[in-house]
């Protein structure tokens, strides 16, 4: 399972949460990767896109950041930990 991995050399796990809101009746998970040396991150939102449909959207901090979106996490985390692996390979 991806979330028993260990992010990529170089790459911390600074914050993995799910909160529930009472307005909305479900949890939201939200995660934050961060490289130790730079101010590089990635981010991992639930978010509802426009047809009414919950999913995640995985973004890097800088510009054109958009990394892509899944149906679930686990898929969300296998997006990130590809960027955060070609990061360091490029390093």
């Amino acid at each position: 399972m991806t979330s028993e991995r260990n992010p990529p050399t170089g790459w911390v796990l600074e914050t993995e949460r799910t909160t529930h809101d009472e307005l909305m009746g479900r949890d939201y998970t939200t995660v934050l990767y961060r490289q130790e040396d730079t101010r590089s991150a990635v981010y991992i939102n639930e978010v509802i896109d426009g047809d009414n449909v919950w999913e995640y959207i995985v973004h890097r901090s800088g510009r054109d950041g958009d990394l892509g979106t899944a149906a679930d996490l686990e898929t969300a985390k296998g997006i990130a930990f590809a960027f955060m692996s070609d990061s360091v390979a490029s390093a």
